[in-house]
């Protein structure tokens, strides 16, 4: 029985790979370049600092969809004033 010898795809001892804070080392992998967003130099984990990764402005998108509904909780509150002072002034006077 014979060993297939293209069952396996080529390995790079020496790959390297480059983070986007600026980092770069080298592993090995069956991709001779790698890039990548975060490293263990720049890990919120190891770092202990707050990092952002907005890729697809999910953050910006989640700060809109909070400001309007902040907006419509406002003009909700306004409405809900707006009408209780209509039908206090036009209630009949208690005698």
């Amino acid at each position: 029985m014979a060993v297939k010898t293209k069952g396996h795809p080529k390995w790079y001892p020496e790959a390297h790979v480059t983070c986007a804070c600026g980092a770069q080392f080298t592993t090995g992998s069956t991709s001779p370049t790698i890039s990548v967003e975060v490293c263990s130099n720049c890990h919120p984990l190891w770092t202990g600092q707050q990092k952002f990764l907005d890729t697809a402005g999910r953050v910006e998108k989640f700060n809109q969809r909070a400001a309007m509904a902040d907006k419509k909780k406002a003009e909700a509150a306004a409405r809900k004033s707006r009408k209780a002072a209509e039908t206090t002034e036009a209630a009949p006077a208690s005698v």
